[in-house]
């Protein structure tokens, strides 16, 4: 029975991680269309102007220009949001800036749901394994809030040092939003549990611990560097 909890645990993790994908789905498809629709505008533009009487070559190729700019940002932002879905590497990146991501693929939703997102990482550079922190660090901030009803602020901060560093998501209750009212969890799939996030803090090797008002993930390891606060 012993030697079938790994086994157990690999199915778990990967159960976790189709259910935090299918809630990530509808929050890539905006944030990939809001990409896109600048191209569109763009090109549409350009079109009008290619079949004016009298088409005006120098705004014509200033227009060729930014499209091109367009579309090569276009082009990264996409590849990014799929690496979301099949990553390519666990390699360290800085805590900052993978929070400051992971906040802004969910800004849209959290906002239409009254939440205020408050990033008090931004300060300090710690550098922990990319899959834990897209994974573990969105899956709890995902799971904390789909247990708040109402409009609330949600606190993200970090601390700790060399080897040990820790994240915490805090939310408190805040003024009633007129988005409030707008909108709920987006309904494409079910709420994410607190043993889903576990079994993703398992597979990356995260200390988990979680009340009805915060989440903190401690990571010890050797291979964490945390500099600057």
């Amino acid at each position: 029975m012993s030697s079938e909890i790994p086994h157990l645990k690999e199915r778990l993790a990967e159960a976790a991680r189709y259910a935090l994908m299918r809630r990530l789905l509808p929050a890539i498809r905006h944030n990939l269309a809001g990409t896109l629709q600048p191209i569109g505008m763009m090109s549409a533009m350009l079109e009008r102007r290619i079949k004016a009487a009298a088409p005006d070559m120098g705004q014509l190729a200033k227009n060729t220009q930014a499209l091109t700019a367009l579309s090569r940002e276009a082009a990264a932002t996409s590849l990014n949001l799929m690496t979301w879905l099949a990553p390519r590497d666990n390699e360290l990146i800085a805590v900052n800036s993978a929070v400051e991501e992971s906040l802004g693929l969910m800004a849209t939703e959290l906002s239409f749901r009254g939440f205020s997102l408050d990033n008090q990482t931004t300060q300090g550079v710690a550098k922990l394994p990319k899959g834990m922190l897209r994974s573990v660090f969105t899956a709890s901030l995902i799971a904390l809030t789909d247990t708040v009803d109402q409009p609330a602020s949600v606190v993200v901060s970090m601390e700790g040092e060399a080897g040990d560093t820790r994240l915490r998501i805090t939310v408190a209750a805040a003024a009633p939003s007129e988005l409030a009212n707008l909108g709920n969890r987006m309904p494409t799939y079910r709420s994410l549990q607190w043993a889903d996030v576990q079994a993703l803090a398992d597979a990356e090797g995260v200390h988990l611990e979680h009340a009805p008002d915060h989440v903190q993930i401690r990571y010890l390891g050797a291979n964490s560097v945390l500099s600057g606060s």
